[in-house]
């Protein structure tokens, strides 16, 4: 049904940001468009809402993007006599019209959430209805922007064609009589408009060194890409990697199934015990997690990293493998790594977490390399099938700076705040980490995770880790707060989960991937204390599992394999 609004609001349409003109403020978006002297955790932010905002706008626009296709599309049809059915063009126009109703619909009801309390001589309860709550900001974005994909794939193919006779076999209009390779596999428009925007978002250098960014199927899927690049072009028989002590599970299983190539581990996450362990070895290539998913939240220092091996004999022949993923386009590392003596850095995430605002619609995973490797890393992708494909692109939010570094402040400053509420209190059933020193290494967040270890024995085993999740469940249900439990981290709404750290035999722990809106966190944290409170008081001794467990299944651990000292 559709909403009616009082006629006052309609002054309000656009006024974000206090611009009476209607747009969000020019001059206040560009201080966001790329890095600047100011430290980026101390640049001004977009509001939660204002980030809605820019998006919905942006859709807007591709929407309209999208009926200029089709329009061409028409023409085309027109002048070549081509067969067309009226029942599937209907389907999409009816898409089209209500679609840009419902976003000029949300874009009002943002609008009236950021003015609300800004409005002189209006009575709250003619607009409170209009109010949305951040998980509704989401939702109806969230909705918008696979309807949107929907339209924008209705009449595209994966193999579009080039010529016809009676038959359009393409939506976009540049796929028509183009000069290159029309093969979703290979690459669409929309991905490669996609990856530039990211590659703007994520600000990892200042573009003195040039960079590329692809889109993968998967974060392991960006791994498997850089890995067989490595392998292919840097790696040989008998040569030595080095890694951090920790990898992410699916990756380290990546290196362990390779058996011409010696894995080692540093001792420690020390920038210069990794160093040190690579010279002793004369690794071709480094592995490192700048934030190690485990349950000490384990930091390494990348920008130190980078200092201590400036001007140092021996490293530019040298590859560093980043993974990113915990802290999402929070180091400008092309601007640590930019002199001639430091080693060729290729960087991944899993895109799945941050990028796509909560959202959890598609897997997904991007890689950002020199320009120089592209030839080959481009192939790669290519010929591994591990391209992300235009209908899986189409529903990424168009994230640029501004938005991603607010989303990642509001996160961040969330979990940070989640975690003094929890280490205040002081307690005698629990620990509690989170990398509170993440400003010290010139990171502009600290990731949104807060990791909790039980004390007790058998307290950290999977039964009694499931029997705590449920307390707290039912104690965020008593606190009127959305709580989920389950794998992943970097959604809008808080999420705890008993993980498996696969590394050196440990137990499972709790983690907690703390959600967006700030108006929860104090219950979140006092929920998390009632269950603590009422676990530690009811539990008994557990038998001990008798296995260790992954989230689906058996895995040997990373212990057995690290061992530096071999």
């Amino acid at each position: 049904m559709t909403a009616h609004y009082p006629a006052t609001v309609a002054k309000l349409n656009g006024q974000l940001n206090g611009n009476p003109n209607g747009q969000l403020n020019g001059s206040y978006h560009s201080q966001l468009a790329r890095r600047t002297e100011v430290k980026s955790y101390e640049a001004p932010k977009l509001s939660i809402v204002q980030t809605w905002a820019l998006l919905v706008s942006h859709l807007k626009a591709t929407t309209a993007t999208i009926k200029e296709r089709f329009d061409e599309r028409a023409r085309i049809e027109a002048e070549i006599h081509a067969r067309t059915d009226q029942w599937c063009i209907d389907i999409f126009t009816q898409t089209y019209t209500r679609l840009e109703h419902l976003s000029s619909e949300l874009e009002m009801q943002l609008a009236i959430t950021q003015n609300l309390g800004h409005v002189q001589n209006l009575a709250p309860s003619a607009l409170s209805k209009f109010v949305l709550n951040p998980w509704q900001m989401e939702e109806r974005y969230r909705a918008l922007i696979q309807m949107q994909s929907f339209l924008g794939s209705f009449f595209e193919r994966a193999s579009p064609a080039y010529d016809q006779s009676k038959t359009v076999w393409w939506f976009d209009p540049s796929y028509h009589q183009s000069t290159g390779l029309n093969y979703d596999r290979y690459g669409a428009p929309d991905v490669r408009e996609s990856e530039a925007r990211l590659l703007r978002a994520l600000a990892l250098g200042d573009e003195k060194i040039p960079l590329k960014l692809l889109l993968t199927s998967s974060g392991v899927a960006a791994f498997t890409v850089l890995q067989q690049f490595l392998m292919s072009k840097v790696l040989h028989a008998g040569d030595i990697v080095v890694t951090s002590p920790y990898l992410y599970f699916e990756c380290f299983e990546h290196l362990r199934q390779v058996s011409h190539v010696r894995v080692l581990a540093s001792n420690t996450f020390d920038a210069e015990d990794i160093i040190a362990t690579a010279e002793k070895h004369n690794a071709k290539a480094i592995y490192l997690d700048p934030m190690a998913n485990t349950i000490g939240l384990e930091t390494t220092d990348i920008r130190r990293f980078a200092q201590l091996i400036s001007g140092r004999e021996g490293w530019a022949d040298r590859y560093l493998l980043i993974d990113g993923t915990l802290i999402s386009g929070g180091m400008a590392i092309y601007d640590w790594f930019n002199e001639p003596s430091h080693p060729k850095v290729l960087y991944y995430e899993s895109a799945h977490k941050y990028i796509q605002m909560g959202m959890d619609i598609v897997m997904l995973g991007l890689m950002v390399y020199p320009e120089e490797f592209h030839e080959t890393i481009g192939l790669i992708r290519q010929v591994t099938g591990t391209t992300l494909y235009s209908r899986q692109a189409n529903v990424l939010p168009p994230v640029d700076y501004a938005i991603h570094q607010s989303r990642m402040h509001w996160l961040t400053t969330n979990a940070e705040k989640l975690y003094s509420l929890l280490e205040k209190k002081g307690s005698d059933v629990a620990q509690f980490n989170f990398p509170a020193h993440w400003r010290k290494m010139g990171w502009s967040n600290g990731g949104n995770v807060v990791t909790i270890r039980l004390l007790g024995e058998d307290m950290n085993k999977r039964p009694s880790l499931d029997a705590f999740t449920s307390l707290v469940l039912r104690a965020a249900e008593e606190e009127g707060i959305g709580m989920t439990k389950g794998g992943g981290l970097g959604f809008s709404v808080t999420r705890i989960w008993p993980s498996t750290p696969f590394i050196r035999n440990e137990d499972p722990y709790m983690r907690v991937s703390v959600g967006i809106d700030p108006n929860e966190v104090e219950s979140a944290a006092r929920a998390i204390w009632k269950g603590l409170e009422k676990h530690s008081r009811h539990s008994r001794p557990l038998v001990a599992h008798p296995s260790k467990l992954r989230e689906h299944g058996l895995i040997k651990t990373n212990g057995t394999y690290f061992d530096a000292s071999r």
